[in-house]
Formats: C-alpha cells, sequence, structure tokens
C-alpha cells in the first residue's frame, strides 16, 4: 500500500521560514514513513494565497523559491466567489499556470449561500480553453481545477488549499491494492465492503499513529487521511472494482458498487479528510481509460456516478475545439449537483487542441495514460 502524497499547509508561504519549514518537514516526513515501511510517492505544499492581489511575477517568484527547496508540488489555494479581488485573480490564473511547471491552482464556483456564480463559470471555462492551448497538448490543465464545495486541508492537488490556524499536513493514500483485494476474494459485494472496512482501518490506523508522532514533535497539526482510493496508471481503481460487476466498468451495478465503496470510505473509524469518496480520474487509471475508448462509460455516466463517488468529473479529456458555454454548462451542472447533495465535487477537463471526439490522446507523461476524447 503506497501513500500517495503527504500534504503540509502553510499560511505564508511568502515568508520564506515557513516554506522551509514545510520542506524540512516533508523530507522529515517521507524518511519517517519509508523507514517504516511505506513507499511515499510526493509531498507537497499548499496555501492560500489569493486573499490578497497578487501580481504573476510575485506569484512565479514563489514557485521558484519552492523548487530550491525542493517543493515539487505548490497549491496556491482557491480563488473564491464574491471576494474583493476575485475579478483580478481570475484574470491571471492561466497566465500562472502556462508559464509554472509545479504550481496548481483552483477555482470556486459555488458560494457559501448554495448558489452557483454562473460568471465564475464563464471564467473558468475561459480559463481551461488558455490553458489547453498554451501548453503543450493541453497538459497545463493536470494543475487547474474548479471546485464546488469543497473543504480546506485536502492533501490532493489540484483541490489542495490551506485554512488553519497554523500549519499542519494530511495524508493521501494510493489503496486501489486494497480495494482490489477485498473485491477479488468476496463471494459478494456486502462481504467485500466489510473486508473493504477491515482492512483499511488496520492500514488507516498504522499510518494515524506514524502521523501524530510527527506531529507531536514538529508541533504541525494532522487533518487526517483522505482514504479516496487513489488510481495511478496500472493501479486501476475500474479493475479492483470489476470482480463485483457482472460486466466491465460503466455497465449495469457500477452506480451501486460506486455507492457502496464511498459510503464504507466514509464510514471508516479513522480521521477523515478532504474528499474520502470513490475518485474516477479518467486520464490518471489505465482501467478507466480502456473502458472509455471501449464505450462502456460516457460524459453522463460520469455525471451519474458523481451523485455517489468522491470527486466529480477529474481529468477528462473533451473536444479542443469545445466552447466556452459547452464548458461552462459541464462545471454548472457539476455545481448544481454539489449543491442539491451538498457534497463536494470538482472538475478537471482536458481540452485537447487538434482533437474532436474519438481521437486518441498522445499525452506523454507519467502521471497520464490516453484514451479517447469524449463527446460532450
Amino acid at each position: 500500500m503506497k501513500i500517495r502524497t503527504i500534504t503540509t499547509g502553510i499560511p505564508l508561504p511568502f515568508a520564506p521560514y515557513q516554506l522551509q519549514r514545510a520542506a524540512k518537514f516533508n523530507a522529515a516526513s517521507q524518511a519517517y514513513f519509508e523507514a517504516n515501511g511505506y513507499d511515499v510517492q510526493t509531498t507537497r505544499v499548499s496555501t492560500q494565497i489569493w486573499d490578497t492581489a497578487r501580481d504573476v511575477e510575485t506569484i512565479l517568484a514563489l514557485e521558484s523559491e519552492a523548487r530550491a527547496l525542493g517543493v515539487e508540488f505548490l497549491s496556491l489555494g482557491t480563488i473564491l466567489p464574491e471576494k474583493r479581488h476575485t475579478e483580478t485573480h481570475l484574470s491571471r490564473v492561466a497566465d500562472v499556470i502556462v508559464q509554472s511547471e509545479t504550481l496548481f491552482a483552483t477555482v470556486t464556483l459555488t458560494t457559501p449561500s448554495g448558489d452557483v456564480a454562473s460568471g465564475i463559470a464563464e471564467n473558468a471555462a475561459r480559463i481551461i480553453q488558455q490553458i489547453a492551448h498554451q501548453t503543450d497538448a493541453g497538459y497545463g490543465n493536470l494543475r487547474f481545477a474548479v471546485l464546488m464545495n469543497c473543504p480546506p486541508n485536502t492533501p490532493f492537488f489540484p483541490a489542495a488549499s490551506w485554512q488553519d490556524t497554523r500549519t499542519n499536513f494530511g495524508i493521501g493514500w494510493q489503496a486501489a491494492d486494497l480495494v482490489q483485494h477485498a473485491f477479488t476474494e468476496a463471494p459478494n459485494l456486502e462481504t467485500a465492503l466489510q473486508n473493504l472496512k477491515t482492512v483499511m482501518e488496520t492500514e488507516g490506523q498504522k499510518i494515524v499513529a506514524l502521523a501524530e508522532t510527527l506531529a507531536q514533535e514538529w508541533g504541525i497539526r494532522f487533518v487526517g487521511i483522505d482514504v479516496s482510493p487513489a488510481p495511478m496508471g496500472d493501479e486501476s481503481i475500474a479493475y479492483a472494482i470489476e470482480p463485483q460487476l457482472p460486466g466491465y466498468f460503466g455497465e449495469r451495478g457500477t452506480l451501486t458498487v460506486a455507492a457502496g465503496l464511498t459510503q464504507t470510505l466514509k464510514s471508516l473509524d479513522l480521521p477523515l479528510c478532504g474528499y474520502s469518496g470513490l475518485m474516477l480520474p479518467v486520464l490518471e487509471d489505465v482501467g478507466l481509460g480502456a473502458r472509455s475508448e471501449a464505450g462502456y462509460f460516457n460524459l453522463d455516466s460520469l455525471l451519474l456516478y458523481s451523485t455517489v463517488c468522491g470527486t466529480g468529473l477529474d481529468t477528462i479529456p473533451i473536444p479542443g475545439d469545445a466552447s466556452i458555454s459547452q464548458i461552462a454548462a459541464i462545471l454548472t451542472d457539476v455545481a448544481s449537483l454539489s449543491n442539491r447533495l451538498t457534497k463536494p465535487l470538482s472538475v478537471r477537463l482536458f481540452p485537447v487542441p487538434g482533437c474532436n471526439a474519438d481521437c486518441m490522446t498522445e499525452f506523454d507523461s507519467p502521471y497520464l495514460t490516453n484514451t479517447t476524447v469524449m463527446q460532450i
């Protein structure tokens, strides 16, 4: 079982001491967990810089400082609607993503009053298209997402943003292998989910004990584990759950398994944070990519699964010529689901320049697989 990320959240990234301390803590945490038998894939730093006016040059300078300290993943947090500098930040965030390599950022589409900020949706759609056409094959959209009712202190990127009274850290595990093991050996879904609950709580308690030791030693608050099974490449969540389906992922029964799995994750007797639900990142999962290419599910299927799963529409390839209004409509659909169901969701779309529906993507990245572009 792998740890996908140890993410440290800091309030003031422009204060050199805080960034330096976060980098040192991440290095020590990785060494500590690896000494205790865990493969730690990444360490990350999250913050929230969008509360005051920031120009592009200042933000890019922050990236240089972070990289000099060995920080390879830095979240700038989320641009919230109805704030003093919202319009200014929206006008700059695409340039930040395009001109950087390790910075992540998000825009929040929902308001505390339960509304959908339609004007933000159009701006976010425009940002997605700008990033798509100004980065290689649209790859920059890996580092940008639109959020709906997502909590702060989420360890997984790009949704991560800091909100606390002090520095904190959280853990996101991989755990698709735990699902595979529990589902393959079980005679039915009920048994599979009970097996999964048992093994995840057992494994999670070990991780929590190690994390709390680190928290005490460093005086940094541990916010919990995002227990979402995070697929990556060949470690596929689609393949992991298919032993409890009558056919392939996307066929009848998939919604039932997705609902049961997410309910089980929410019930774990562990300190939970972030999404803690089923993730279905199409471009990050070989199995999802294969089932999408074969036509077993589509965008509407994923919208349906979003009603019971964890993240929403994640890493979805769409035609490069998708219009601003089409993309904005996808964003507001997911935001409406999020508000209606009172649950965190997010959207990460990849318009692929030069590709229409059914065209095969050609990403050359250790983080993405390839599949066919979806019809919208």
